[in-house]
Parts: C-alpha cells; sequence; structure tokens
C-alpha cells in the first residue's frame, strides 16, 4: 500500500494532550527475568554490572521515522521527520536518549506527525490491518488493545485501555462522515501517537535483583529491536516478549541472531558507521574543477554509496571484523569514483567491485569519501586527519585544543616546501605543539600524505617527494609504518583500535553515553576483536547478549 506526504494539517483536541499526558497504571511490564545470564561471560570472569541511564529515552527522528514506517506496515520510510526541528546532539550518535528533549516546537511537530500518521493508518481496512499487525480484531476493545500494543511496544494496562475505549466511543464528534471503527482508531491513534510512551522508550522496571533491575520482557523486547534496528519490534519479537521465551538465554540468543539477519540490521549498521565517520560531511565537499577535475556534485553520492556498500560487504557478506574494515583491498565504485582513483577499464553510473592490487589503497581510510572530507579545499590536512583518527578510531587520550589555535604560516614561494615539512616546523619536536602533535596527530595524519585534497593518489607535493612514513605510540608500544595502508594495518593489530571500536557500539546500542561501569565489557570484547579477528556481527551479539545490555543500574541518570 502506499502512503502519501500531503502537508500535515494543523489541528489541536485537548483532549489528545490530557490523554497522551497520563501516566501509567497497573501491572504493564510483562514477564519478569530474574537474572539475565550471559552466555559468553568466561566462567569465573567478574560481573559485568550496566552503567546509569536515562529510563526515559526520547526517539531520536531517525527512530521516530523508522517506527512510523513499521507501524505503518510501510515498505519506506514516509519522510514523516524532514521539516522537523532538527534534533541537537553534542555526541558522535544522535540517538543518546538523555540529551534528546521535546521543546515546544518540536511538540507541534509530534503532534502534527500523530495526527497524519493517524489519518494514513486508517484510511481503509488494508491499512488498519497493518497497524493491528496483520490481523484486524472483530471487537473495538480488541482493536484498541493492538493499536496500543504496537505503538507503546507493550500491553496496555486496564486503565488506559478504559481510557482509550472511551475516547474511541468520542471519535463520531471530531471525524463526522467518517465510519464509526476507522474514526475510533484514528482519534485514539492521534492520542497515542503524541503519548510518552509512544515518544519515548520508557523503563519503569524498579525492582532491585541481585544488585540490579532486570528488564521486563517488553522492555527488553524494546531495547533489543532499537539497538540492531533502531525501530520498534516486530510481531514476532513481542510475541517473544508476550510469552516469556525472550527472557530464556535460547530464546533470547535466537531473537538477537533473526534482528541481526534483517535487512534493517544493516541499516543500522550503516547509520551508526555514517555517524561514526561523519559521512553527512560529504554533502559539503566541493573543489575547483580547474586544480580537480574529477569532482563533480554527483561523486558526493558516490563517496557515500562507496562507504556504505563496502561495509555492507565486509560485515554482513564477509561476516569480517574491524581489521577488514581497516584494510580490505576491495571496494566499489562507479564512474565518477573510477576517475578519481584512476582506475582503467568500463565504468558506469553502476557499482562493481574493484581490487586495488598496487597496494596504494585499503579500508575506509583510503576512499576518497573519508580523504575529501579531511582536506581543506586545496591541500590534503594531516592535522585533521590525525585528530579524527585519534579521536574516532582509537579512542586516543587527546586534550583539548587551546582556545586561539594559530594559523599554518603560509608557504614561501621562494623556498619550496611540502606539507609535511611546513606541519613540522610549526608544531613538531621542539615546538609547543610537540606534546601532542608530533607523537600522536601528527604520525596518523601523515600516513596518508600520497592522497591530496580530493583523495587522489600523489608521489609528490609542491614538486618535492612524498614521505608517509612515521612511528605511532600504541598505548606505551611506538609502531613504524610507511603510508596509509601501513598505519591501518598497524591500527588493525593493536588492541587499542578494537577498544575503541567496541566502546563505541556500546554508546550506540545502549542509545547513552559511556560509564564507568562500560569498561569491563569494553575491553572484554575488544580483546575477543583484537585476538580473534571477531566478526562485528560477533561483537554486536556479544554486547547485546551481556548482563549490563539486559538490566538497568539502581543508580540513574
Amino acid at each position: 500500500m502506499t502512503y502519501d506526504n500531503a502537508s500535515f494539517p494543523m489541528r489541536t483536541h485537548s483532549l489528545l494532550i490530557a490523554l497522551a499526558l497520563f501516566g501509567c497504571e497497573g501491572t504493564l511490564l510483562g514477564p519478569r527475568v530474574e537474572r539475565p545470564v550471559d552466555p559468553n561471560l568466561p566462567e569465573g570472569a567478574p560481573r559485568e554490572l550496566p552503567a546509569p541511564s536515562s529510563r526515559v529515552a526520547r526517539l531520536s527522528h531517525g527512530e521516530y521515522e523508522n517506527t512510523a514506517r513499521d507501524l505503518l506496515g510501510a515498505q519506506q520510510s514516509l519522510g514523516i521527520t524532514t521539516n522537523f526541528v532538527a534534533d541537537s546532539s553534542s555526541t558522535t550518535f544522535n540517538n543518546n536518549g538523555g540529551n534528546l528533549v521535546v521543546t515546544s516546537a518540536e511538540w507541534q511537530d509530534f503532534q502534527t506527525a500523530a495526527e497524519e500518521l493517524a489519518r494514513q493508518a486508517t484510511l481503509n481496512t488494508q491499512a488498519l490491518t497493518a497497524i493491528a499487525g496483520g490481523t484486524l480484531p472483530t471487537d473495538d476493545p480488541g482493536l484498541i488493545r493492538a493499536l496500543g500494543r504496537r505503538a507503546f511496544r507493550r500491553p496496555l494496562t486496564d486503565a488506559e485501555l478504559t481510557d482509550y475505549t472511551a475516547l474511541f466511543a468520542q471519535a463520531g464528534t471530531y471525524f463526522p462522515g467518517v465510519p464509526a471503527r476507522q474514526a475510533g482508531a484514528r482519534l485514539v491513534l492521534e492520542a497515542m501517537l503524541q503519548s510518552p510512551h509512544f515518544l519515548y522508550r520508557i523503563e519503569l522496571s524498579t525492582t532491585v535483583t541481585a544488585e540490579v533491575i532486570p528488564l521486563s520482557s517488553a522492555e527488553l523486547a524494546s531495547r533489543l529491536s532499537y539497538a540492531l534496528w533502531q525501530s520498534m519490534p516486530d510481531e514476532a519479537l513481542l510475541a517473544a516478549a508476550d510469552d516469556g521465551s525472550l527472557l530464556t538465554i535460547d530464546g533470547y540468543t535466537a531473537q538477537a541472531t533473526r534482528l541481526l539477519g534483517d535487512p534493517k540490521a544493516r541499516d543500522a549498521v550503516a547509520a551508526f558507521h555514517a555517524q561514526l565517520l561523519g559521512t553527512s560531511r560529504y554533502a559539503d565537499i566541493t573543489r575547483s574543477l580547474t586544480l580537480f577535475p574529477e569532482f563533480s556534485v554527483a561523486l558526493r553520492e558516490s563517496m557515500k554509496q562507496e562507504q556504505q556498500r563496502f561495509v555492507a560487504a565486509q560485515i554482513f557478506t564477509e561476516q569480517a571484523g574491524l581489521d577488514a574494515l581497516f584494510t580490505s583491498p576491495t571496494s566499489y565504485v562507479d564512474s565518477n569514483l573510477a576517475r578519481v582513483y584512476g582506475l582503467t577499464g568500463t565504468f558506469d553510473a553502476t557499482f562493481q567491485k574493484v581490487t586495488f592490487a598496487d597496494g596504494k589503497r585499503g579500508g575506509l581510510f583510503t576512499q576518497v569519501g573519508f580523504l575529501a572530507a579531511n582536506a581543506t579545499s586545496t591541500e590534503s590536512d594531516p592535522i585533521h586527519r590525525g585528530v579524527f583518527l585519534n579521536h574516532k578510531l582509537l579512542c586516543a587520550p587527546l586534550p583539548a585544543p587551546p582556545n586561539v589555535v594559530p594559523m599554518l604560516p603560509r608557504p614561501d614561494p621562494l623556498v619550496p616546501k611540502t606539507l609535511r615539512t611546513r606541519i613540522t616546523e610549526f608544531t613538531g619536536t621542539g615546538t609547543c605543539g610537540a606534546g601532542c602533535h608530533s607523537t600522536m596527530i601528527n604520525p596518523a595524519g601523515f600516513a596518508f600524505e600520497h592522497y591530496d585534497a580530493l583523495g587522489r593518489w600523489r608521489d609528490v607535493d609542491n614538486g618535492l617527494p612524498v614521505d608517509s612514513a612515521d612511528t605511532y605510540t600504541f598505548e606505551g608500544k611506538p609502531r613504524s609504518f610507511d603510508g596509509a595502508a601501513g598505519f591501518s594495518t598497524v591500527m588493525a593489530e593493536e588492541p587499542m583500535a578494537h577498544r575503541c571500536y567496541a566502546q563505541h557500539w556500546v554508546e550506540f546500542l545502549h542509545g547513552r553515553g559511556l560509564g564507568e561501569a562500560d569498561k569491563a565489557m569494553i575491553d572484554r570484547v575488544g580483546k575477543r576483536s583484537w585476538q580473534e579477528k571477531t566478526p562485528v556481527t560477533q561483537v554486536l551479539r556479544l554486547l547485546v547478549e551481556s548482563e549490563s545490555f539486559k538490566t538497568r543500574a539502581v543508580e540513574e541518570k
């Protein structure tokens, strides 16, 4: 079925607002697990307790969009959030529920979206059947229960059912001329979709068991689904929550495996890497056609597609680990990218797999998207490339830069120097920038000096030979390398990078910032990734099957 994206009607039902703000009464948590056990924790290892988190985490715009799509049974995103007030986030990932609030402007966005979604969901019997979960109950209370179970991601309480039944009966006042059942469902949905129980991932469990608060089956289903799909639970996951099988080790593992095998997991993994790598910046890349004739506006989308296709192929097709993301000599290119890479052969608008056999490229960080996004309009930018890799891929303890960062002196046309030489003279050993630049930032950035501002390979800079060799110290251990491929290989061999990758996944899967309690789990999973070259899909399994994922801390944020 199709859904239109017409302008949302502005209409206020004061009763809806009041009903949307109702608290919870009665039991709504479903079956409770006494103490989830982590099947992957080595025998005798200390427990990995959860870090404090928010019990009321608002859906990000991306999560809202995905939830609206799946709630209505649509085949693609509806574009509901296109004109929403943008989410603000100071963190790497935009799903940090503790940072997301509802301002007065955003409340209007959510209100009008609720009205439009409810209208689309009740246009006809087919639409109503889809939002009810595929089977249309014959009685009105059954329909209200079905709508609430999917919108709130858990069963309605008796009190809620009573309130929504009363609202259902009043629908004729608001929608004259609409068949009574469709009108009732529409009004109820308008209220539900404005409720905190739809807009937030709410965890109400409070019983402390063995120093933690185990999540209910409904809460666990929601947490798992938003972690691996960035969307609501489907019918199979809701059913596993209803019958309690989700609270068994085998039942939970089966659901986690199933979710990871679904295309929606690919979308979530793509979103994770896009946010981690700053892919949104590709849209702002521009270059002079005189200096860079290979550049085009269409190249921006090609850069994005290359990264997404590479990540999906390595993680889901090849079942590879972090080392392959850093080093694999394969990629996916179209004619736009082939020109930048200097590839021979026949290329068109379709993407085809290629292998860089000359050793000049391999992994995410020799792709033109990363290189061009971390460059100026005319020059490579080893400082920003180095800072990015230290922060995002190594989680290195770089101190904050000074309030006033002096500009790199302009080149002297009478004394030709490479950009590396100019930066070294300005920030290297013996300068005020020696502490961070000469040991951490510069070595990581200089590894990529064979790539210019667009990501093209070069052997000379300003008429002089490029030098991309250096030494980086990983947690007290110096490692020498020559070039980006060498540095990427060295990073992949160091536990520091694997721990950092696991750390980012903890933030994303939990939808919160890190806590001290997360360190033990990050260390364990990072160590396995490093020692065993654990596939990324297995890294995700290890994290969502942990006790800290299945429980809440007694202390709250």
